[in-house]
C-alpha cells in the first residue's frame, strides 16, 4: 500500500466517523499543546456538514498523536481523510488543512510509531493533491493575507525539508509536491530601456518553465491580487533569482510577493 493510500478511506465510513467522539488519552509526549493553541472554531467549514467541522480535525489529530494500536491510528486517519482536513473521494481539501499541516509535520518528525509518521505523510500528500471548495481557496498567514491554500500548506512543508528527507522516497515525494507551489519575494527592481522590469528576488520552490503567470501580492494593491507575467527566471543555489517581467501597469516593488497564478485558481 502506498503512503498516500494509507490516508484514503471508503466513503461508507464517513457516516460512522460522525456518530461519536471518544475521549483522548493524555500524553505529554505528543503535540497536544500545539493542537489546543489553534482556534479551530474560527476556521470556516465550507460545507456546513458536521463531519467537516474543523474542531473534529483537532479531535482526530489528538487521536492520531496518542494512538497506540494500528486500529486507533487507522480510525484517526480515516476521520482526517474523509472530511474537515481532506475528503478523499471528493478530492477536496479544507481550510483547516493549513492549521493542521504543522501538527502533522510534527508527527512526521516526532511521531511515537512509524505508522503514525506514515499516516501523517500520506495525509499531507493528499492535502496538496486535492482542491479547495470555491470561495475557500485562500488563507491568512503570518507571511501574508489571502495566500492560496496550497501555497500556504506547501511553505510549511518546505520548512521541514531536513526532517522529511529522513523518510526516504515518501519524504522526497512530498517535498517535490511542495516545490511546485513556489514563492518569490522581490528585493530590488529596475526598469529596462524597453519598458520591461528586471528584479532580484528570493526564490522558494521550483519553477518548471517560463513564461509563467504569477499572482502579485503587494500592500499597494487594494483589490484582489492581480496577475503579471514572468518572462524569464534564473536562480542559483542560494535561492537568489533574477527575474524579467513583461510590461505591467501594476507596481512590482521591493517587498512584493508572487505565487503561481494557477494556484490562486485552484478550486472546485
Amino acid at each position: 500500500m502506498s503512503v498516500a493510500s494509507r490516508a484514503q478511506v471508503p466513503a461508507r465510513r464517513r457516516q460512522k466517523s460522525c456518530e461519536g467522539i471518544t475521549p483522548v488519552r493524555q500524553n505529554l509526549a505528543v503535540p497536544l499543546d500545539a493542537i489546543d493553541a489553534v482556534n479551530w472554531a474560527a476556521i470556516p467549514n465550507p460545507t456546513w456538514h458536521r463531519c467537516d467541522d474543523p474542531e473534529r480535525v483537532a479531535h482526530a489529530l489528538r487521536l492520531l498523536a496518542v494512538s497506540t494500536t494500528a486500529n486507533e491510528t487507522g480510525d484517526a486517519t480515516s476521520i482526517l481523510a474523509d472530511g474537515g482536513f481532506v475528503c478523499g473521494h471528493a478530492a477536496m481539501v479544507f481550510p483547516a488543512a493549513y492549521a493542521a499541516t504543522p501538527i502533522l509535520l510534527d508527527l512526521v518528525e516526532h511521531g511515537r510509531r512509524p505508522r503514525i509518521k506514515d499516516a501523517a505523510l500520506g495525509l499531507l500528500a493528499n492535502a496538496l493533491d486535492c482542491f479547495p471548495t470555491a470561495g475557500h481557496n485562500r488563507v491568512d498567514t503570518p507571511f501574508g493575507t489571502d495566500v492560496p491554500l496550497c501555497c500556504a500548506v506547501a511553505r510549511h512543508i518546505r520548512g521541514r525539508r531536513s526532517a522529511l528527507l529522513v523518510h526516504g522516497i515518501p519524504g522526497r515525494q512530498l517535498l517535490s509536491q511542495a516545490e511546485v507551489h513556489w514563492r518569490l519575494t522581490i528585493e530590488e527592481t529596475e526598469v529596462q530601456p524597453d519598458g520591461s522590469l528586471a528584479a532580484l528576488a528570493v526564490f522558494e520552490g521550483t519553477m518548471s518553465q517560463a513564461p509563467v503567470e504569477a499572482e502579485l501580492h503587494t500592500s499597494s494593491v487594494a483589490s484582489s491580487a492581480p496577475t503579471v507575467w514572468i518572462d524569464t527566471l534564473t536562480a542559483d543555489a542560494s535561492d537568489s533569482a533574477c527575474i524579467q517581467f513583461r510590461q505591467t501597469s501594476f507596481e512590482v516593488a521591493p517587498g512584493s510577493v508572487l505565487y503561481p497564478a494557477e494556484c490562486g485558481r485552484r478550486e472546485h
